[in-house]
């Protein structure tokens, strides 16, 4: 039993190392990825008008992924906060 409670709380500390991490590096390269990537849309060799459908499918990605990272913060942010509550 004292194995699995080890395992358990070393597998919970990676969980949030790895968490940490993955919304670090999203804050760091949020605005260069939006900014770089509706350029990028543009400068694709394609007709105009999917230049602005590659551009509009970018921005919906990118507001999906921002999504999930910002509720991953928050669910860390509580989980934090629950901690201190106790």
């Amino acid at each position: 039993m004292s194995h699995n409670k080890r395992l358990y709380t070393v597998l919970k500390g990676a969980l949030k190392m790895v968490l940490f991490t993955v919304a670090s590096v999203w804050n760091f390269f949020e605005s260069v990825l939006f900014v770089g990537g509706l350029i990028g849309c543009l400068m694709l060799p394609v007709a105009w008008p999917m230049k602005f459908v590659y551009a509009a499918v970018w921005l919906i990605f990118f507001f999906s992924v921002s999504k999930g990272i910002a509720k991953l913060e928050d669910n860390q942010e509580r989980s934090r906060n629950s901690k201190l509550r106790k």
